[in-house]
C-alpha cells in the first residue's frame, strides 16, 4: 500500500509519461514546501513507490533517475 505522498509522487509521474519530471517539480507537487538541502526524502520515496508499484522493465515499464535534473517513467515494449 503506498503512503498519500508516494501515491502523489505516482500519479505525477503517471501523468506525464515518458516526459522527464524535473525534482523541484516533484517537490513543489507533492510536498508543497522546500525540502532541506542534501535530503534524500525524495529518493526514498522514488524507491519506495518503484518497488511497490513494480514499476521494472520486465512488467513493461521502467522508473529511470535523471541525474541531478530528476526522473521519467516509459513504457518498455518486449523485444
Amino acid at each position: 500500500m503506498l503512503s498519500p505522498k508516494e501515491f502523489d509522487l505516482a500519479i505525477l509521474l503517471f501523468r506525464h509519461l515518458g516526459q522527464l519530471v524535473l525534482r523541484q517539480t516533484m517537490i513543489d507537487e507533492v510536498w508543497r514546501r522546500p525540502l532541506p538541502d542534501g535530503s534524500r526524502t525524495l529518493d526514498s520515496h522514488l524507491s519506495r513507490v518503484r518497488t511497490k508499484l513494480a514499476l521494472w522493465p520486465h512488467n513493461g515499464v521502467r522508473l529511470t533517475t535523471v541525474y541531478s535534473a530528476g526522473c521519467r517513467l516509459d513504457v518498455v515494449h518486449p523485444i
